[in-house]
Order: C-alpha cells, then sequence, then structure tokens
C-alpha cells in the first residue's frame, strides 16, 4: 500500500519542534517499520524554493516550496495549497493522510483520504490572547466548519476532539491516540531532588504565570522544590511578566528557565523530575503529558478540553482549575512532599502510556483505517 502523509516534518527528525512534528516522526517511523507499506511523507517548507526528496527512517521525505501567503489564505486558494495538490496528484498514492491545516480543504481529493485533526486554532487564538483573536478566530471558525463539513475520514486523538467535531460533520470518525517515541519509555525516573517539570511556550494559554504563581505559593507554605520550565516565549512582553514574577516572589534561585530544548534533554529533564505539570487553558490531546506519562511522572494538569481524557485524578496525577492558584498548590505539596504516592502514581502513568501511546500500537491501528477507507 502506498501511503501519503502531508504533515509538518522536521528537518532534523531527531529533533521534531513541537506537538504535531514529534507525532509525525514517531507515526511515520513506526508505520514504515511495517513493511508492507510504501511510506511517503510530503511537508511544506517555507525556506525552500524549490522541492527536495530525501529518505528518513524508512520513508521518502517531499519538501516541497511553501508558500509566504497568510497561512488561512493560502489553505484557502494560496500557491502552497496549489503545490500540495499537483504534487500528492502526480505521486498517486492508495491513501492520503493529512495532518497539517491544509488537509481541511481536501476533504473532496478522489484519492481516498482521511484527515487527523490536531488543534482548533479558532480557540488556540483566544487562549493565546493572540493580535486580533477575536477577527481571526471568527475567520477561522469558517475555514475550520467548511473543511470539517467536506470530510469523509476523520481521526480523533481524544474524546474532547470528538465531541467537538461530531456536529460539524457527517464524517467517520475514527478514535486514536497519538504515539509517543518509544525513547520516552525508557527513561528512568530518578528524582534529584524535589524538581517539578512544566513543558512548553511561554505565553498564555500555556499559563506559565500560574505555574510561578503557585509554585511560590506552594514555597510559601513550606515546601522544598525547584521548578523548571522549558520552552520559548513567543512575546517579549509576556517573557518579561514570567521574569518579573519570579523575581516578585524572590524565586531567582529556585526557577530554571531552559528555553527550547531538544528531545534529548526532555528525557533527562523528565528522568530527573518528580512531578510534571502543566496548567493550560486549552489543549487537545498534548503531547507533554503523554511523553511524561511515558517516562514514568505523576502529571498535574488542567481538567479543561482534551486533558481529562488523558489524566486519571488521584491515580495517574491530579486535575486543576487553571485559573485556582491555590489548588494548583496544594496538589504541587501533596506530591512533592510524598514521593511514595507520586512514584506510585508515575508508575501507574507509564502503565497506561503503555496501553495508549505505544508506536507499534498506534501504527497499526492507523493501517487497520487505511484498510478500511480503501475497501
Amino acid at each position: 500500500m502506498k501511503v501519503a502523509l502531508f504533515t509538518r516534518y522536521p528537518p532534523t527528525p531527531q529533533q521534531p519542534r513541537g506537538g504535531v512534528e514529534s507525532v509525525a516522526v514517531v507515526l511515520v517511523r513506526a508505520l514504515a517499520a511495517m513493511g508492507d507499506l510504501d511510506v511517503h511523507v510530503v511537508t511544506l517548507a517555507s525556506d525552500r524554493d524549490t522541492a527536495v526528496v530525501e529518505i528518513h527512517d524508512g520513508a521518502t521525505v517531499h519538501r516541497l516550496a511553501g508558500s509566504r501567503w497568510p497561512q488561512i489564505a493560502d489553505v484557502l486558494c494560496g500557491p502552497g495549497r496549489r503545490r500540495l495538490l499537483d504534487y500528492v496528484l502526480a505521486l498517486q498514492p492508495d491513501i492520503l493522510h493529512s495532518h497539517e491545516t491544509h488537509g481541511l480543504m481536501l476533504g473532496d481529493l478522489t484519492i481516498p483520504h482521511v484527515f487527523t485533526l490536531h488543534g482548533f486554532d479558532t480557540e488556540n487564538l483566544r487562549a493565546d490572547a493572540a493580535r486580533f483573536a477575536a477577527l481571526r478566530s471568527r475567520l477561522w471558525r469558517m475555514v475550520e466548519r467548511r473543511g470539517l463539513a467536506r470530510q469523509k475520514h476523520i481521526i480523533s486523538i481524544s474524546p474532547y476532539v470528538r465531541r467537538m467535531i461530531e456536529p460539524l460533520t457527517d464524517a467517520t470518525i475514527h478514535d486514536i491516540d497519538n504515539p509517543v517515541d518509544e525513547r520516552f519509555f525508557a527513561v528512568s525516573p530518578i528524582p534529584q531532588g524535589r524538581r517539578v517539570l512544566c513543558v512548553g511556550w511561554l505565553n498564555e494559554r500555556k499559563n506559565t504565570l500560574g505555574a510561578i504563581e503557585a509554585f511560590a505559593l506552594a514555597v510559601a507554605h513550606g515546601t522544598e522544590g525547584t521548578l523548571v520550565i522549558a520552552g520559548q516565549a513567543k512575546e517579549p512582553a509576556y517573557q518579561q511578566k514570567v521574569l518579573d514574577c519570579i523575581a516578585r516572589h524572590h524565586l531567582t534561585a529556585r526557577v530554571e528557565l531552559l528555553g527550547h530544548i531538544d528531545h534529548g534533554r526532555l528525557m533527562e529533564e523528565l528522568g530527573k523530575a518528580a512531578v510534571f505539570l502543566l496548567p493550560s487553558r486549552q489543549e487537545n490531546s498534548p503531547m507533554a503529558i503523554a511523553e511524561a506519562m511515558a517516562a514514568g511522572l505523576p502529571v498535574i494538569a488542567s481538567n479543561r478540553c482534551g486533558m481529562p481524557y488523558m489524566v486519571s485524578e488521584n491515580t495517574t496525577g491530579f486535575l486543576i482549575d487553571p485559573e485556582d492558584v491555590e489548588q494548583i498548590a496544594d496538589r504541587l505539596k501533596r506530591l512533592l512532599n510524598d514521593s511514595a504516592a507520586a512514584r506510585q502514581m508515575g508508575q501507574t502513568a507509564r502503565r497506561v502510556a503503555e496501553q495508549r501511546f505505544a508506536p507499534g500500537m498506534v501504527a497499526g491501528q492507523t493501517r487497520a483505517v487505511y484498510q478500511e477507507i480503501i475497501k
């Protein structure tokens, strides 16, 4: 079976940038390893003017010249969309599996097609407090509704995603979790002190300030520990708020700002951490939680969107209101002050991750969807 996957794909597959690229690398590798699939990856690269073909992990990667149009315009009628369509039609795959926003507009293709929805730009813009968020959110809502209505098959990565899209489409919806890189399952957690790891962009949606405020409150109540934040700031103004918050609470010696880190460093940090914290305001099925669970860490995450479908209250971690700093601080104190309970939750989290996020299993479920669609 010749499979084409349209997705973001990093220039160096060992160093994915963000959740979608992480999913793409792991899924492509696992599908190619099956032996009965001819796997092709098609990606739009904004830094290229011509197409190039590479081989990575048994798959053929086609990097096409990207578009300088605004994404919403390019998705609808831009040069990137036209270039992608022409290339895929010439490639003649048995099935196309799209993971990127352009896939919203590919529902009418004659080639069998399945679309995996990784995020809702409508909701992300609001949660990010982005510039002109209200207007941009309304525009993306129209694009998303139109695109979802045209799909025949959709892979849902979370019950939350299914619930959001069911009123908007008549497509057949297939439920498959995102896969996690096998290396995360090999992490041996040996906490070095009471380290709390928080991974993600420094912005309003990830609620970095909420994490710092909660940690400061836990420290004020007598809890020892270190807050480690791995991620870049999208906006200098928000980064300054983070620095001001750290200084105001006299936490300079207790908060480590790592900036962007690669997968190797992330695994090291997971191995040294006692708790994983993600108090986001909006997420579908964050890879950061799945990776932390695979590494055997207890997770404190928000009780919003797709996160409650990943974290089980008082079993693999705790679910919190991202706006309730006192509640987050309380859950931090519980886990940091009770290493046995934290270790037990982490072990349970790893077992759950093995059942849900193992690459071979996810690839097998995905191939079964391909076969069903082709039939």
